[in-house]
């Protein structure tokens, strides 16, 4: 074997370590924009567009050191970095970084010049894609699964992001830093105007491809069933078409827009809902949901089941909730919710039952599994929901009760981290409650009642 691709000098590991270093910091801040992305959306995966940015300082690690592994190494390096400043997927960035550099290094391996143009876009597109499938197969809740067709479409999106942000464009970096004098390995080798074409080419199919998915990832049901704790649950528009729209206006992020639709609460009175009724969950074809108060329901006029597109292209949002989290695309199911509240007692200047319709504004959703399987749950501050009763000096424990058992911890501890939460499960006609960490760790499941002493 040649001795001259194994062999790391001071110079390349230097190298690795600066790029591994730049791609981390600079990747912690794309998955942010990426995240403030897909949440103005709605659903997983619009992400991908960006994938190649990230799996550009590994293209540039093999490039610039010309060494076998090196793509590995500056994934595992990177890896640490992402981890390190505050990367919101954890460990499991670690992994996604080592698979990326992996497969750089594999995609470059059946060319016998590894300094080729086609070399580079193969395995800038292998690695960015290679993310789709890791989260996947280890990060994916129930609702975040895309299926066979979409999972092949988003994995296209990143392949193709691979190859223009990874791959041409780190091909472009290097030749423009061996013009410049920076990198004396070889002469820079010019592209052809067909190549660029090409590649703006793919840069258009990129775009087309993206659109392809936001279409169908925004597509929801051409129904949508009005169920739960009702008499007479039905299925609209197949049913109770007759209810009259209206135009109101709502204002979601600062934003004050006019919106056509069917009042919600119109929706629901044909369905009777039970006396005590205390929420209505809005749940999407994705799987995303979130619940509104049925007092909000019954005062809010501008609260709009709206349509978009007609016949079988129709599908419905709700908008002009409160809350920006309970406007939601694509929906298909309205369920409402009985009695939802949980006994809170004992040494509190003001004890109340905990009622999370009064506490959506502080919550926070993580994938918590309190039987069943993960699913996305909804918690509130535990510490400031007892703050807001005023606990008595003399307090020092709090008591988390569940069917037949119970659980303690010290008050001050609740109160000081905002991270220990109450969680909301929400089933089909009621509602339960959890008490969990942040980081999934589960306290006490199927909470019935919380007592401080």
């Amino acid at each position: 074997m040649d001795k001259s691709r194994t062999y790391y000098s001071t110079r390349d590991l230097l190298m690795m370590a600066a790029l591994a270093a730049l791609g981390g910091v600079v990747s912690t801040y794309v998955n942010a924009v990426g995240d403030l992305f897909q949440s103005i959306l709605g659903f997983a995966g619009t992400t991908q567009w960006a994938a190649g940015l990230h799996v550009l300082w590994l293209i540039l690690a093999v490039g610039l050191t010309g060494k076998q592994g090196a793509g590995t190494i500056t994934g595992i390096l990177k890896g640490a970095v992402e981890l390190l400043s505050g990367n919101t997927h954890g460990l499991l960035v670690v992994l996604v970084d080592v698979v990326a550099g992996l497969l750089v290094d594999l995609g470059f391996l059946p060319f016998r010049n590894r300094d080729s143009l086609p070399a580079y876009l193969v395995a800038g597109g292998l690695a960015s894609a290679s993310n789709v499938f890791v989260f996947q197969l280890f990060a994916s809740l129930p609702a975040d699964v895309l299926a066979y067709g979409a999972l092949l479409l988003v994995g296209g999106v990143a392949f193709l992001s691979g190859v223009l942000f990874a791959g041409f464009l780190g091909r472009m970096l290097l030749n423009a830093l061996r013009r410049s004098g920076v990198v004396k390995d070889r002469r820079p080798a010019p592209l052809s105007r067909r190549t660029v074409l090409l590649c703006l080419a793919g840069a258009a199919v990129l775009t087309l491809a993206f659109g392809a998915y936001l279409r169908q990832a925004l597509q929801g049901p051409a129904t949508v069933h009005v169920g739960g704790a009702v008499a007479a649950p039905y299925d609209y528009p197949l049913e109770h078409g007759d209810i009259p729209q209206v135009t109101a206006e709502g204002t979601l992020r600062d934003v004050t827009s006019r919106y056509t639709g069917i009042p919600v609460q119109d929706l629901l009175a044909r369905a009777q809902p039970q006396s005590g009724a205390a929420l209505l969950l809005i749940r999407a074809s994705d799987g995303y949901a979130f619940f509104v108060g049925m007092d909000e329901v019954q005062d809010s006029a501008s609260l709009l089941l709206a349509p978009q597109g007609k016949g079988q292209d129709a599908s419905y949002n709700v908008v002009g909730a409160e809350n920006s989290k309970a406007w939601v695309r694509g929906v298909s199911d309205l369920t409402v919710i009985g009695a939802a509240t949980l006994e809170v007692t004992g040494a509190l200047e003001n004890p109340s039952p905990y009622d999370p319709d009064d506490w959506q504004f502080d919550m926070d959703s993580i994938g918590l599994d309190v039987g069943g399987g993960p699913q996305k749950l909804q918690g509130a501050p535990l510490g400031q929901v007892l703050l807001a009763m005023a606990p008595r000096p003399e307090a020092t424990t709090v008591v988390l009760y569940t069917d037949g058992d119970e659980s303690s911890l010290p008050l001050s501890s609740v109160l000081a981290d905002d991270d220990v939460r109450i969680f909301t499960i929400i089933g089909e006609t009621d509602v339960s409650f959890a008490v969990a960490h942040m980081d999934g760790e589960v306290i006490a499941a199927r909470v019935t009642r919380i007592e401080v002493q």
